[in-house]
């Protein structure tokens, strides 16, 4: 499947603008109110696209979302806080801060639940780059899936809130061979 879950050679190419058009729309209504309230009706009449067409580029509203904010939940910047225990500290944060940046983690769960296979597909390609920035942080893999786990687990699956503390205490306890 394609990027953003569309059907490859289904109907015509998309037009550039107007794709531009939609997920300029859903990511400015995931802002005004929320996901769980966005419906590809609001989207189609905010982006002046066809409802239809919607449906031909993308199979669902989560879909449309994930291709929208996807370029907004990479890592912007490494870290430098004069310290390794600083800087993977700063890479939990940012990627706490990526997995709630549009509501509670709710808008995770069902973005991903709603698309199955390529919704795991799309959280794994999101969550790659911050996976390589704390392997190069703290040289090490196993730190790295463990602390991405612990995230996921409690944000997306447990839907429970990570707190500041809890990130310190996690980065306390696992010193690593670092």
């Amino acid at each position: 499947m394609a990027v953003g879950g569309a059907r490859p050679g289904a109907g015509r190419k998309r037009d550039p603008q107007a794709q531009r058009a939609v997920l300029a729309a859903a990511e400015a209504l995931l802002i005004e109110i929320g996901y769980h309230r966005v419906t590809m009706e609001k989207i189609a009449e905010r982006s002046g696209v066809a409802k239809m067409t919607l449906y031909r580029w993308w199979p669902n509203k989560a879909a449309v979302v994930t291709d929208a904010v996807r370029g907004s939940l990479a890592p912007t910047a490494v870290p430098d806080t004069g310290s390794i225990a600083g800087d993977a500290l700063a890479w939990l944060e940012g990627l706490l801060g990526t997995l709630t940046k549009y509501g509670d983690a709710s808008v995770v769960a069902a973005a991903m639940s709603s698309r199955g296979e390529a919704g795991l597909a799309d959280l794994r390609d999101i969550l790659h780059p911050w996976f390589e920035g704390i392997r190069a942080t703290t040289g090490d893999a196993v730190t790295a899936h463990t602390w991405l786990g612990y995230l996921v687990y409690r944000v997306v699956f447990l839907q429970e809130e990570v707190t500041a503390a809890d990130l310190r205490t996690l980065v306390e306890r696992d010193r690593g061979p670092w």
